[in-house]
């Protein structure tokens, strides 16, 4: 009987080899956002810092501003999945101590994956990132109204929810904190916590809530 012909080893997918270029240029265009500033990006600066041609960028994005959209949209949703899953753990006896510590954590793990001030600034220059920050502030509002909910809250839901965008402005007070001082104070962050707890707080005790306030 002959033997079967030999087959060739498969070659990597395709598919795995367009998800790596495709970082490489998201990688290649956040760096060039580091060095030369959100306004100053250019599809031949990202080119030339990914090491690929300019006609390559199209075939995966139809233009600069989709490619820190990309990478934009992709970080706040890592952020969210961490949050989401450290709300989770937080028990009612001890949730403050707890809050805090996942808000500490958060920004840690936020500015280990590169959720930097360049990033959160673009959101200032392109249209379609406010959006994504917008999309971002409801979907972690709606985390606070269900980690609230959990933790005993009979708080309406709108009011839970209000309180949840309250609770995201503060995050964006930390970055406007630190770009008027021009540094990255950890002081402020514990500001934050400090605000986050003192605003939850309310929610617990056995006023009305504030949709029901005259």
């Amino acid at each position: 009987m002959d033997a079967k012909p030999r087959t060739a080893s498969p070659r990597k997918p395709v598919q795995a080899r367009s998800r790596k270029i495709r970082l490489q240029i998201m990688e290649a265009a956040h760096e060039v956002m580091r060095r030369n500033g959100v306004r100053a990006i250019t599809t031949n600066a990202v080119a030339a810092q990914a090491g690929v041609k300019v006609g390559s960028i199209y075939d995966y994005f139809p233009n600069k501003e989709a490619i820190i959209a990309d990478i934009y949209g992709e970080k706040l949703a890592a952020v969210r999945a961490f949050l989401e899953a450290g709300s989770q753990t937080i028990d009612a006896q001890h949730w403050q101590a707890q809050l805090a510590d996942l808000i500490r954590k958060t920004w840690d793990y936020q500015l280990s994956i590169g959720l930097d001030r360049t990033l959160v600034d673009a959101a200032y220059y392109y249209e379609d990132l406010f959006r994504i920050a917008r999309d971002h502030a409801q979907l972690l509002a709606r985390t606070y109204v269900t980690l609230l909910r959990r933790l005993g809250s009979t708080w309406p839901q709108e009011d839970l929810y209000d309180l949840g965008i309250s609770l995201y402005t503060l995050v964006n007070a930390n970055w406007s904190y630190w770009r008027l001082q021009d540094n990255q104070d950890m002081i402020a962050i514990e500001r934050q916590i400090r605000m986050t707890i003192l605003l939850v707080e309310d929610v617990f005790q056995t006023k009305p809530s504030p949709s029901e306030t005259p």
